[in-house]
């Protein structure tokens, strides 16, 4: 059986992780360059705020592929991220967005899925 201690411990150590998460997510995302989508030709590229290319979208998904890259990979967003990570890291029993955030690292594979198994 499990104590209340024990599960207040387990919810710290959680908690320590996913802010050190937080602050990898946040160093990434504020090592990313500004830049800006193009999409005037034939190809779709990324391109630095300077013009030179970062990245070329190619293939049936790409111009899916651009919006979505458009919609969640700007600077800004990868710090931001970082901060709500942070906000949601707490160890009090019932903070909003906690779960989400947790499981947003496992799928990010910062932090490991939860293995599942049947007797």
């Amino acid at each position: 059986m499990v104590t209340k201690y024990e599960r207040q411990l387990k919810r710290a150590e959680v908690a320590k992780r996913m802010r050190k998460h937080a602050d990898e997510v946040h160093a990434v995302g504020s090592r990313t360059p500004f830049w800006r989508l193009d999409d005037t030709s034939d190809e779709i590229m990324i391109r630095d705020l300077d013009g030179s290319p970062l990245i070329t979208f190619q293939g049936i998904h790409a111009a899916e592929m651009a919006g979505w890259f458009k919609l969640v990979g700007r600077r800004t967003t990868g710090m931001a991220l970082a901060e709500l990570i942070r906000a949601s890291s707490g160890s009090a029993e019932e903070i909003p967005g906690r779960d989400a955030a947790l499981r947003l690292l496992q799928e990010m594979g910062l932090e490991e899925k939860p293995t599942r198994y049947r007797r």
